[in-house]
């Protein structure tokens, strides 16, 4: 692969070893490749299956389509909130993967054996009552497939409840409970709110179920809401959508006449949540030197063209209008009250995301929201989940602790640990260090807010600008 002059931008590390720096400068090298792959390609190479060990059981569940009423039920409540544009959702099934480890007297369900059979063993292997609810990463349309023949010899592929079985069969394993993993709808072909819907669906699917599910309801009080990135972020949103509707009138979904409001669950537990999607805040430059990206050219008319890409009429984001991020639902950062929401878990590298990760964190603190908040000093986004980093001790530690999280959200809680907890791990010693959440560098709120609407009149602007004059219809 030719030199990219562009990874130039990319200060080099004071504190990484050099194992940290070759597998950082492939996945730079990989991410910000000449020419630009088309964004159909890069959506189909992130769908690739993983292969689970035969301590795990796996498999899939279609949820059927409900009525419209929950449809409507979200359309009420963006619409409520901010007045934006936006294509309206539509339902379509929904599949849900389950992951759980097998017991140890038990051999792995064929995958051929009847999905009855498959779910006993499931529930088998349970040493938790825990029910873990996950949502893939992914910038909404995927994740980067990245070939490392130098660093990891192998190919790693995420964008899919398949391609994370990594993941989720290590949240399974170290908490002891269960994991149902969204395959939810991706953009640009189905932009906000698609993906969200699919996973609202699956949410009151878990807690009332279709007459032919597999599970019988769970109860909220042993489930946990768990995600990476984007992931997180739609997961966040959904917390949103039960505080916004708890006077909603009550709705019919399945054969169930759901009455509000809808419960919250246990806990939220999130890997590199992004608060501020434009990335209008300053970590997005000041920490390049620990990170991965450069602004990706999507939106240009040169952007390579495919059957997905540009959208008809062509759009700057590929999950939503740039003007759409005006919407907290869009956007977490711009969330004012999170009041009454369950304990938070926040994990984060010294990435370019943490200032609006950090906003979220925050404002749920300032709220009474119980918050823990895990720094892990220069790991990029999402590190615990990257081929050629998933293997270093950060990564094993932040799945340690993201896992833990879950299961603590389900059992008695410590009546005596702090509310709002925020630690800084060394990056070489593994030595925890209390810091504070609020500190001098957390911007006011309102210059939070007032960034971000300026950069959507910035992005929009630029998105004008690079198009004008060529032949499309709208812009």
């Amino acid at each position: 692969m030719p030199a990219n002059p562009k990874l130039q931008r990319f200060p080099r590390s004071k504190i990484w070893d050099p194992k940290t720096q070759k597998t950082m400068d492939s996945l730079r090298a990989y991410i910000h490749r000449e020419p630009q792959t088309t964004i159909s390609k890069i959506q189909h190479d992130s769908l690739k299956s993983k292969l689970l060990s035969d301590t795990f059981n796996c498999f899939q569940d279609v949820l059927p389509i409900s009525s419209d009423d929950v449809k409507d039920l979200l359309v009420e409540t963006i619409d409520g909130v901010k007045k934006i544009e936006y294509q309206r959702p539509f339902l379509a099934p929904v599949t849900v993967e389950w992951v759980g480890q097998k017991a140890p007297s038990t051999s792995r369900a064929d995958a051929t054996c009847p999905t009855s059979e498959q779910w006993a063993s499931l529930v088998r292997g349970m040493r938790s009552n825990l029910t873990i609810l996950h949502v893939h990463g992914g910038a909404f349309l995927y994740v980067e497939n990245f070939v490392l023949l130098d660093v990891v010899n192998a190919m790693s592929s995420q964008g899919s409840p398949e391609a994370y079985r990594s993941t989720t069969s290590q949240l399974a394993a170290l908490s002891g409970g269960r994991v149902a993993s969204v395959k939810y709808r991706l953009a640009p072909q189905y932009p906000f709110p698609m993906g969200l819907l699919d996973v609202l669906v699956a949410y009151l699917s878990l807690l009332f179920p279709h007459p032919r599910s597999l599970h019988q309801a769970i109860d909220p009080s042993t489930m946990v809401f768990a995600g990476d990135s984007s992931g997180a972020n739609m997961l966040y949103a959904l917390l949103q959508i039960i505080r916004l509707t708890q006077q909603h009138a009550p709705i019919t979904f399945h054969s169930h006449k759901i009455k509000f409001p809808l419960p919250f669950p246990a806990g939220l537990a999130t890997l590199g949540l992004n608060g501020d999607p434009l990335n209008s805040l300053p970590s997005y430059s000041l920490n390049r030197v620990h990170d991965l990206y450069l602004d990706v050219p999507w939106s240009l008319p040169s952007y390579p063209k495919c059957e997905l890409w540009p959208t008809k009429p062509p759009r700057s984001q590929v999950h939503a209008t740039t003007s759409a991020h005006a919407h907290p639902l869009l956007t977490p950062a711009l969330a004012h009250d999170c009041s009454g929401m369950p304990p938070m878990w926040f994990a984060v590298g010294d990435e370019q995301f943490v200032d609006g990760s950090r906003t979220v964190a925050r404002r749920a603190a300032l709220r009474g929201v119980q918050v823990d908040w895990v720094r892990f000093q220069a790991m990029p986004h999402c590190f615990a989940t990257l081929p050629g980093l998933d293997t270093a001790w950060q990564a094993k530690a932040c799945m340690q602790k993201w896992a833990a999280f879950c299961r603590a959200c389900v059992e008695p809680q410590d009546r005596g640990r702090p509310r709002v907890k925020a630690i800084r791990v060394d990056f070489s010693s593994g030595r925890e260090m209390v810091v504070e959440l609020e500190d001098d560098s957390a911007l006011p709120m309102d210059e939070v807010e007032r960034r971000v609407h300026t950069m959507i009149d910035q992005v929009e602007d630029a998105f004008r600008a690079a198009w004008e004059g060529k032949s499309v219809s709208k812009l």
